[in-house]
């Protein structure tokens, strides 16, 4: 499956974004690269799960990005 161009995930319906791909860049409301994010998923909820590009800057080592990506996508999964 390809990865489509980064989309607004605000403007973006959430029965849609439930058939996006994990690891889509999304961005929220403007397009600039601090608001910028990898899409993980929608919970049952309906809660949309992003890890925004500030946050895994700050994660330090390649490892513990991992960590901090792996674990929004479980969460996102319901595990």
């Amino acid at each position: 499956m390809r990865f489509l161009p980064a989309f607004n995930i605000w403007s973006t319906p959430t029965e849609l974004l439930a058939h996006a791909q994990p690891g889509q860049w999304v961005y929220a409301g403007t397009r600039e690269p601090n608001s910028m994010g990898r899409f993980l998923g929608v919970k049952p909820s309906g809660t949309v799960v992003v890890a925004w590009q500030g946050n895994t800057r700050s994660q330090g080592n390649r490892a513990a990005k991992l960590d901090y990506l792996r674990a929004l996508r479980a969460y996102a999964r319901g595990r």
